[in-house]
């Protein structure tokens, strides 16, 4: 995934990784323990606004 510059990349992976185990959780009935995720690279505003953000 591609994160806007600046930003608090623990906070908002930690969100995304509730969001993502919350969900699946309400689609199977299966619990997450983990999820993984990948920080490609840190965009800036300009760069954010030339196309959508992964």
């Amino acid at each position: 995934m591609d994160l806007p510059y600046p930003t608090d990349i623990a906070r908002v992976c930690a969100g995304i990784q509730q969001d993502v185990a919350e969900r699946v959780a309400q689609l199977t009935g299966l619990r997450v323990r983990e999820v993984t995720l990948t920080v490609r690279r840190l965009l800036t505003a300009a760069e954010a606004g030339k196309g959508r953000v992964r």
